[in-house]
Formats: C-alpha cells, sequence, structure tokens
C-alpha cells in the first residue's frame, strides 16, 4: 500500500514539474487576441518579467511562433556583422557604447530571440549597466526554464517543446552516452504544424517538439 502511495505522489509531482504544452489553444489565444495574450505581456517580459507566470510564459514563447516576428534569425544574420559579431568579443566600454543604441532597438523588437539576448549580456557587461544585465539574465533563465517545464521528452506525451530548429538537436545532450551504431530518428508533423521528433541511444528514448515547425 506503502509503494501505491509513493507512486500516487510521484505521479501528481510529475504533473505539476512539466505541463503538457498546449499548441492549439496557444495559437487560438494569440491568433484571436494578439494585444492581450502576446504583446501586453511580451512588455511585461521586456521590462518585469520576474513578473509573469509560467502559463504567460508559455503564452508569449510558444505564441511567438503564431505572430509576425520583428526580429527574427535571419534579421539577426542581416545584422551580423554590424552588429552582433562586434558584441560576440570583449569589447571595451567605448566600442559598446558605440553600438549600444543599435543592439538595443533590435532587442526591443524581440527580447525572446535566444541569440540577441546573449549577445546583450556581453554589451551590458562591457557598458557596466549591472541593473540591465540582471534583467537579461532574468529573461534567459525564465525561456530556459520554459523549455524545460515542457516536458521530461520521455513520451509523445510530454514532449521537451521548442522554438528554434537548432534547440532540437540541443537535447541531444540529455543522452548519458553517445553510441552512432545505436542512434536512431525519427520526425513527423502533427496536426498543429509542429514536429516531433523522436530520438533513441539504446534503451534511452527522448521526444523533442519543434512548435509551428520550421517557420
Amino acid at each position: 500500500m506503502k509503494q501505491i502511495h509513493l507512486i500516487i505522489i510521484f505521479s501528481i509531482i510529475s504533473n505539476f514539474t512539466f505541463g503538457q504544452i498546449n499548441v492549439d489553444l496557444i495559437k487560438k489565444r494569440v491568433t484571436e487576441n494578439p494585444q492581450e495574450n502576446f504583446h501586453s505581456l511580451m512588455d511585461i517580459f521586456r521590462n518585469n518579467p520576474s513578473k509573469l507566470t509560467q502559463e504567460e510564459l508559455n503564452q508569449i514563447y510558444y505564441g511567438s511562433k503564431f505572430v509576425k516576428n520583428n526580429y527574427a534569425l535571419k534579421d539577426y544574420n542581416h545584422d551580423y556583422e554590424e552588429i552582433w559579431k562586434k558584441t560576440s568579443k570583449k569589447l571595451s566600454k567605448d566600442k559598446a557604447q558605440k553600438i549600444l543604441m543599435q543592439a538595443e532597438e533590435k532587442y526591443q523588437k524581440n527580447p525572446l530571440n535566444r541569440y540577441v539576448l546573449k549577445e546583450m549580456i556581453n554589451l551590458y557587461k562591457a557598458i557596466g549597466d549591472n541593473k540591465k544585465l540582471d534583467s537579461i539574465k532574468i529573461q534567459i533563465e525564465l525561456t530556459e526554464n520554459t523549455v524545460k517545464k515542457s516536458g521530461d521528452g520521455k513520451t509523445e506525451l510530454s514532449p521537451i517543446c521548442v522554438i528554434y530548429p537548432a534547440d532540437v538537436l540541443v537535447q541531444l545532450e540529455r543522452f548519458s552516452y553517445v553510441d552512432r551504431s545505436k542512434f536512431e530518428q525519427k520526425s513527423k508533423q502533427l496536426d498543429d504544424g509542429s514536429i516531433l521528433t523522436m530520438y533513441k541511444m539504446g534503451n534511452e528514448v527522448y521526444y523533442v517538439k519543434l512548435v509551428g515547425g520550421y517557420f
């Protein structure tokens, strides 16, 4: 009886720890009322990210796949030579201040862009703006935890949910060992447009869901 109780308690804890991401509901909310279910929440994320609940973080993080992206990966790549290549190196305070206005303008367009967030860390470190540096660190932590809390990846019903194709492959680091001869990979498109990929290495299996697919 004690063992049964422990199993039930573990199941309840697991359900609270990992929340299945309802892509259809998130998409419905963000397309029907983007102001309330995305833009207003993004304003909070820009200025006081810790105020957002996990449900609200799920809404903006995964909902970003279904609204116009004002600063997508292609935009980052376009600006790389002019802005981001400079921030990826060690900067003097003077050099950092010269590109600060340009970088912040891009950052404000899409503070969910993980590549931009990491570059802003270097920029604010160089300038010595600890208040903004701490805010960026919180934003990175919240988005990374949103992915971690999306699912344990052990079954199709509890996949790890990501929004960047590159983050799909990052999940391979979860395997306890690497053996190419035992590696398997299978992908399928879901009704909501997402891509579900199964990775298998021996007896270990992980499911990763690219929300919204490759766009």
